[in-house]
């Protein structure tokens, strides 16, 4: 399995998505799931925070 340092290896099912893929240049979005709704946002340190 080829994984580079500080980077977990990715799960053996499901897909990966880049957070850019995601925000698309945006600080945060809404994420839609089951009925809920859920806050995903980029913190100024760059860190990604969800929410409910």
């Amino acid at each position: 399995m080829n994984t580079t340092p500080n980077t977990p290896p990715a799960a053996s099912t499901g897909t990966t998505l880049h957070s850019h893929q995601l925000l698309q240049g945006q600080r945060q979005i809404v994420i839609e799931h089951r009925g809920e709704r859920y806050i995903l946002r980029e913190t100024s340190q760059g860190k990604l925070i969800l929410t409910k």
